[in-house]
């Protein structure tokens, strides 16, 4: 719902990245303190608090819990493309790579654009 949204800075950086040009963007909400990361904590939901601080006080973890009978995130993240002025009209492709903090798995889509 757009009247629960608040806006935090993003923290990025384009120093290592690969392919070059590229950025990556830390994810704003973190894991909770421990190996599962939040998944296996019983109430409080981060008794051991988080692996970072949180934008906001009652967002960490994984957006679900065994315990707490949790579906799918209880947040979403909304981030905005820049489309700088100079790009010319055409195709192109917007790709989006997730890499797991807590384990090697790797979540990737791409969106076909069609700039006019």
């Amino acid at each position: 719902m757009k009247k629960n949204r608040f806006e935090f800075e993003a923290v990025r950086t384009d120093l290592g990245t690969t392919p070059k040009g590229s950025q990556w963007t830390k994810n704003p909400i973190p894991a909770c303190n421990g190996l599962s990361g939040g998944y296996f904590a019983t109430e409080p939901f981060c008794p051991q608090g988080t692996q970072y601080p949180s934008p906001r006080k009652d967002l960490s973890g994984f957006g679900t819990n065994v315990f707490r009978n949790l579906t799918g995130f209880q947040f979403s993240i909304v981030d905005k493309v820049f489309v700088p002025t100079a790009l010319g009209s055409g195709d192109y492709v917007l790709s989006f790579r997730w890499d797991c903090e807590q384990t090697p798995q790797v979540w990737n889509t791409c969106a076909s654009i069609r700039l006019e």
